[in-house]
C-alpha cells in the first residue's frame, strides 16, 4: 500500500501522539477524506447499506494480546470449532496493541480484541475504526491497605486521595470523568499519578505515598496478600463503563460483513458456552493460558471469597461507548475540540444480526433470550 503525503503526514503526527500517551493515543486512516461544510473534516461513515448483505467467506485477521484469557468466548469459539461450523475464516495474530491500532486504521488489520480507548483515540484523529461488539465490560478494581477504612461510594469519599493507576486502565479514566463530573478538581481535590508496574504501585501502598492503586480484575485475588485488601470497585461508583471491545477497520466493515457476522455468530456461542460450562472452560483456559485453575476461577466467575468485576458481555454498548468518547474530551484524554464524533463508528447492525441469526436457531436459549431483552437499553 502507498500511502499519499497527506495520509503519511497524518499517520506520522498522530503516532508521535500515540507514543505521548503511552500507546493510547490515535492513528490516521489511510484514505482521503473531503472537507466537511464549516471546514471541519468529514467523517465518512458508509451511507450505502447494500454491502450489509456482502462480504461472506471473506479472511478475517483478528489481533489478540498474547494469552489473555479475558477473550475467553473467542478462546472457546476457536477450540470448540465454532468458527469452523459458522464457515467464519479467522486468524487469530497476536500483535501488540499500538501496532494492531496502526495497521487496522490503514486497512492492513481486520478485527481485533482490545481496549476501547485506542478506538475512542483513533477515531477522534480522524481514523475510521468500528467499534461493533463487545468483549469487556467493568473490570477495574481499587486496592488498598487493609488499614484503609473509608468507604468508597460517592465523590466526596475520594476528596484528598492518592491514587495509582496504569495509564491503560480504562477504569481509572471513567472514574476520573466522574469525579471531575462531580465537582472534584483533579490535581487539586484528588491526585492521580501513573505508575510503570503492579511492583511500584504496591510500594506506594505499603510507604504510604498513595491511598489506592486501580488495577485490572483479579489482581485484587492475585496481589491481595500481606495486608492488601480490594478497597473498592470502579464500576460500583461510575456505573457500568466499557473496556475491551470488539473493533475492526473500515474495508472489513464495508466488504466483510457477513463474514464479521458470522464472526459475531461464533463469538455469541463461546459466550453462551463460558456461561454454562464453568468446569471445562476453566480447564480450557488453563491450558491456553498456563495459568493455575484457582486464578482463572477467580478471575472468569469469581468464587465465594473474590468477587469478579469483568462482565464479558459481546453486546457493543454503543451508548456506553458513545458515552465514553465525550468523557475522554472531558478529562482531556483526547482532543476535546476534535471535529470527529463516535457517533458514526459504535456500530450494533452486525451483532443483532448475529443474535437474531441465533434466536431464529435456538428460541429458547436462555443467553441469547436475556441478550435479546437487553439490547435496546444499550444500544440506539
Amino acid at each position: 500500500m502507498t500511502l499519499s503525503r497527506r495520509t503519511f503526514v497524518k499517520v506520522a503526527g498522530v503516532s508521535a501522539a500515540t507514543l505521548a500517551l503511552g500507546g493510547l493515543a490515535a492513528c490516521s486512516d489511510g484514505g482521503e477524506k473531503a472537507d466537511a461544510p464549516g471546514g471541519a473534516p468529514a467523517q465518512a461513515g458508509p451511507q450505502d447499506e447494500a454491502f450489509m448483505s456482502e462480504g461472506k467467506g471473506e479472511h478475517l485477521v483478528c489481533a489478540v494480546t498474547g494469552k489473555l484469557i479475558k477473550i475467553a468466548p473467542a478462546i472457546i469459539a476457536q477450540q470448540k470449532g465454532f468458527f469452523a461450523e459458522e464457515e467464519c475464516d479467522v486468524e487469530f495474530q497476536t500483535i501488540a496493541l499500538a501496532d494492531a491500532m496502526a495497521s487496522m486504521s490503514v486497512n492492513r488489520l481486520d478485527i481485533d480484541l482490545f481496549g476501547v480507548v485506542p478506538a475512542c483515540s483513533y477515531v477522534s484523529q480522524g481514523a475510521e475504526i468500528y467499534v461493533f461488539g463487545g468483549t469487556i465490560l467493568n473490570g477495574s478494581e481499587m486496592l488498598s491497605t487493609e488499614a484503609f477504612d473509608r468507604e468508597l461510594k460517592t465523590a466526596e469519599d475520594f476528596r484528598g486521595l492518592r491514587i495509582n493507576c496504569s495509564r491503560e486502565e480504562t477504569g481509572q479514566m471513567a472514574l476520573k470523568n466522574y469525579l471531575q463530573e462531580a465537582g472534584l478538581t483533579l490535581g487539586e481535590d484528588v491526585f492521580f499519578e501513573y505508575v510503570d508496574n503492579n511492583t511500584t504501585a504496591m510500594e506506594g501502598l505499603r510507604s504510604g505515598q498513595c491511598d489506592l492503586f486501580i488495577t485490572n480484575n483479579a489482581m485484587g485475588y492475585s496481589l491481595g496478600v500481606d495486608g492488601i485488601k480490594v478497597a473498592g470497585i470502579v464500576r460500583d461508583v461510575t456505573g457500568d463503563y466499557p473496556c475491551c471491545r470488539q473493533n475492526c477497520s473500515a474495508e472489513a466493515y464495508t466488504s466483510k460483513y457477513l463474514s464479521l457476522v458470522d464472526f459475531e455468530v461464533a463469538i455469541l456461542r463461546g459466550y453462551d458456552y463460558y456461561l454454562n460450562n464453568k468446569d471445562e472452560v476453566i480447564q480450557m483456559l488453563c491450558d491456553y493460558s498456563s495459568q493455575e485453575p484457582d486464578y482463572v476461577e477467580a478471575a472468569m466467575y469469581g468464587t465465594d471469597a473474590y468477587r469478579n468485576v469483568m462482565n464479558l458481555s459481546p453486546d457493543p454498548h454503543t451508548k456506553d461507548v458513545k458515552q465514553f468518547y465525550k468523557a475522554l474530551q472531558n478529562i482531556n484524554e483526547i482532543d476535546p475540540d476534535s471535529p470527529y464524533d463516535m457517533e458514526p463508528y459504535a456500530v450494533s447492525g452486525i451483532y443483532r444480526k448475529a443474535l437474531d441469526i441465533l434466536l431464529d436457531r435456538e428460541p429458547d436459549n436462555e443467553t441469547y433470550k436475556a441478550l435479546d431483552a437487553e439490547f435496546a437499553k444499550n444500544n440506539d
